[in-house]
Formats: structure tokens, C-alpha cells, sequence
């Protein structure tokens, strides 16, 4: 069977993040990431902007432990610190494109059995979403007054635990499912 453009894609995804893990030269990271800005298309900024949203908290944590232990340990070495926070930028960037453009139910048209994964995992996170959309609803409909931060850390306590119990739960049920209708006997 021969694969269609999607699962290329989707192939050349994998090659490319598996490549910049192995490269260490923080100009070739930086002019990888530039190349990736430019051969993204329409919506570059847009694509960029999230991107980069998604990643601020996490580069800036992992930014921040490495200096600090730089710092305290007198070992800092800006080069690595660099060439970890480009390389996080390329992977992040490259997986948003290939989220964008690559429609992964047709990328992974020759494995059924990815195929069926693929679906309980987009389920999972429709699920996740819509029950954080009803927490962040359920806190505004019975507050007047903005929340503190010690209310949003519990109220984000309490999402995780439900989340944490909703996915097992479902996890347990959809598996349970699947394996009585035979779709995990491959």
C-alpha cells in the first residue's frame, strides 16, 4: 500500500524533531527554527504566537531551575541554556504545523489499530476540555469578585482530581468496550 502525503507528513514530522534532538549548534537550531517560521505558510504568526504561548510557562520554568542551579553550582553554561530553549522552540513549533496541516486520522490511514488510539485520545481531550470549561464556568457563575490565587490553586486542584477521576474511569470503560467488540485483539 503506498502512503499517502498525510502520512509523509506526518513521517517527515518525526524525522525532523528526532533531528534536532541531535543537533547541538545553537545557529543551526536558531536558522531551523527561522526555516520552519518561513516554509509554514499562511498563518505563520498566528501559528508562531501560539506556539509560543504554549510553551512560555515551560520555557521560562525550565530557564529559570537551570539558572538557578547554574548560579548555586557556579557551573552556568548560557550555551546550553540556549541551545535547550531553541531546540524547545523548533519541537514545539514543528509539532504546532504538523498539528495544523496534517489531518492525523488520514496519516495514520494504513494502521487501524493507531487509528483506533488516535480516537480515544481525541475523545479523552474533548472530554478534558469541556470539563475544564465547566469548572472555569461553574467559578464564575457563583462569584462576583474576581478569585484569589490561593481559589484558583484549590480550584485547580480540584480540576485535576476530576480529571485524574474522569479519565480512569473512562479509560476503564472505553477499553472494556473496545476489547468485548474485539477492536484491541490485533
Amino acid at each position: 500500500m503506498k502512503p499517502n502525503r498525510h502520512s509523509l507528513a506526518l513521517l517527515g514530522w518525526a524525522a525532523a524533531v528526532v533531528t534536532s534532538t541531535l543537533v547541538h549548534e545553537p545557529a543551526v537550531l536558531a536558522a531551523a527554527l527561522l526555516g520552519v517560521l518561513l516554509l509554514s505558510g499562511r498563518g505563520r504568526w498566528a501559528l508562531a504566537t501560539r506556539t509560543l504561548k504554549a510553551v512560555a510557562a515551560v520555557v521560562l520554568l525550565i530557564s529559570l531551575g537551570y539558572v538557578g542551579m547554574g548560579w548555586l553550582g557556579g557551573t552556568l553554561d548560557t550555551a546550553v541554556l540556549l541551545r535547550l530553549n531553541l531546540r524547545l522552540l523548533l519541537i514545539a513549533m514543528l509539532t504546532a504545523w504538523m498539528l495544523r496541516d496534517v489531518p492525523l486520522i488520514t496519516a495514520l490511514s494504513g494502521l487501524p489499530s493507531a487509528q483506533r488510539w488516535l480516537v480515544i485520545v481525541q475523545a479523552q481531550v474533548a472530554l478534558f476540555r469541556r470539563l475544564a470549561e465547566d469548572y472555569r464556568l461553574a467559578r464564575r457563575s457563583r462569584s462576583t469578585v474576581a478569585p484569589t490565587l490561593r481559589q484558583r490553586y484549590l480550584g485547580a486542584g480540584s480540576l485535576t482530581l476530576a480529571a485524574l477521576d474522569k479519565a480512569v474511569h473512562n479509560a476503564e470503560t472505553v477499553t472494556q468496550a473496545m476489547r468485548a467488540r474485539g477492536a484491541l485483539d490485533d
